[in-house]
């Protein structure tokens, strides 16, 4: 009776205070726009102790390259990086053109090819719908919430590891005619689709240092780096928002005055600085508002997954502000700020897929030799076989007068690869009929015999070529090498 009470109280306490599966996961991220920009985005985030950070990437329908896409998620994968890939339309005129729920097969056809680096692929369903210039010069809450509905389930339908995230909001958006104010956006999104936002795996959001970008990282609402807080609070009151939202803060981020810092090895021309009468803070401010958000509120908050300020690298019209490195690819003091803090070592889960080819065992041994065998593998999941831990098969005999080795498999092997396991059987002095094998491969039967027994008993002629002189073993040995 006592451990029947016992088993009750844990049960009741794994549903009412779930594990965070991103418990010591490394936060650090970073909002890129191409996949060239990997490679620093690898340096920030993944720097002083860190693993498997975080890059908000976006993909254009009218960029749906496959090639293009997969090497981007190979990087990832190889890398240690885990994206967020945002949804984005194509550009017409000043505004991104209208999706429609339509559109939601062709996204899943194209994203569902991609072999992703890791077991969780997050979607986020476009971007701040709250301003018209996002929505085909329009303002459109009813269509965002069926889009946003059609997108979800088609999603979930096809493979439950698709987590689908709302798309960020402006929340500093007044109500004009070319914004709306969230809360009211909200309103009639949820009007349109009665538990919209119960139908999310994660929340997306922009919680910026508004108004202006200049907010100190100490401010609290709705308008600061602490938006997302708002977010949920309001969603949870007012929209019977039920679940505990795991927060990925997609944008974020301080305006500086590029012109007040200097070119990497202080050569640069500042004449215009004199002129200027900037209201923006200086990179080295905005570089310690980045410390500062992070030691105080981002890493501490376990709400939080990942942050990924906007915009690594986008030193031109109109984010220039934003950007984290200059016109020569040269780091911002908040880059180097960021990429000096200590982050935390994870590692995400992976689907380990495989398929096993031909096993070549010869049916026959003579006693004391010694073969060596090779089982082809190829990688069909998304984790690199043999990079967390070794890659093998423990062996199994029903004797201990024959011995087989582990199947192993040497080096790495990379999704799409092929390769082998590598195993050895030893002979002692003793004859007679062995199973051997190995765990999730199979059992399999082989005949020892002593040299001298081709002289007293008259085999097949198959059987001659194995037992005569070692021969066919060592020929079976120089194939496989």
């Amino acid at each position: 009776m006592k451990k029947f009470s016992l088993f009750c109280l844990l049960l009741i306490f794994f549903f009412l205070f779930p594990q965070n599966v991103f418990a010591g996961g490394n936060k650090f991220g970073i909002h890129i726009l191409e996949p060239t920009d990997l490679p620093k985005a690898v340096e920030l985030v993944n720097s002083n102790g860190g693993d498997w950070g975080w890059v908000t990437v976006v993909i254009r329908e009218d960029d749906l390259n496959f090639q293009k896409w997969q090497d981007f998620m190979d990087f990832c994968r190889e890398k240690h990086l885990v994206p967020l890939v945002r949804l984005a339309t194509q550009q017409e005129k000043d505004f991104w053109t209208t999706p429609s729920p339509s559109d939601s097969q062709k996204w899943l056809d194209f994203l569902s090819r991609l072999n992703w680096p890791i077991k969780d692929q997050y979607i986020i369903v476009f971007n701040e719908p709250n301003q018209a210039k996002e929505w085909g010069g329009k303002i459109s809450p009813e269509e965002y919430a069926k889009v946003l509905l059609e997108f979800v389930e088609k999603f979930h339908q096809e493979n439950p590891n698709f987590k689908l995230l709302n798309a960020g909001f402006d929340l500093a958006a007044p109500n004009s005619k070319t914004t709306m104010d969230v809360f009211r956006f909200w309103q009639k999104m949820e009007k349109t689709v009665p538990g919209i936002f119960n139908q999310l795996d994660g929340w997306a959001s922009h919680s910026y240092p508004n108004h202006g970008f200049r907010g100190k990282p100490t401010d609290n609402g709705r308008t600061s780096i602490r938006g997302y807080q708002w977010e949920l609070a309001t969603l949870k009151k007012y929209f019977n928002l039920k679940k505990d939202l795991p927060v990925f803060i997609t944008e974020t981020g301080w305006v500086k005055d590029n012109l007040k810092f200097p070119p990497a090895g202080g050569q640069g021309k500042i004449e215009n600085l004199k002129s200027k009468k900037s209201q923006l803070i200086s990179p080295e401010i905005a570089a310690d508002y980045f410390k500062i958000a992070f030691e105080n509120l981002w890493l501490k908050d376990e709400r939080i997954v990942a942050v990924t300020p906007f915009v690594l690298n986008y030193p031109q019209l109109p984010f220039a502000e934003f950007s984290w490195l200059d016109e020569n690819s040269n780091p911002y003091p908040q880059y180097q700020v960021i990429q000096n803090l200590s982050k935390s070592s994870w590692w995400p889960p992976q689907e380990e897929k495989y398929v096993l080819g031909e096993i070549i065992i010869p049916p026959f041994m003579l006693s004391e030799s010694n073969f060596k065998g090779k089982i082809s593998l190829k990688n069909l999941g998304q984790s690199i076989l043999g990079e967390k831990e070794p890659f093998f098969f423990n062996s199994f005999t029903n004797s201990s007068e024959i011995f087989l080795s582990p199947a192993t498999l040497s080096g790495k092997l990379k999704p799409g690869q092929e390769g082998f396991l590598e195993f050895q059987i030893k002979t002692t002095n003793s004859v007679g009929e062995f199973i051997l094998g190995w765990e999730k491969i199979g059992s399999y039967q082989i005949k020892v015999f002593t040299p001298s027994v081709i002289k007293k008993v008259e085999f097949s002629f198959w059987e001659k070529i194995i037992l005569n002189f070692r021969q066919y073993l060592k020929r079976l040995d120089f194939l496989l090498k």
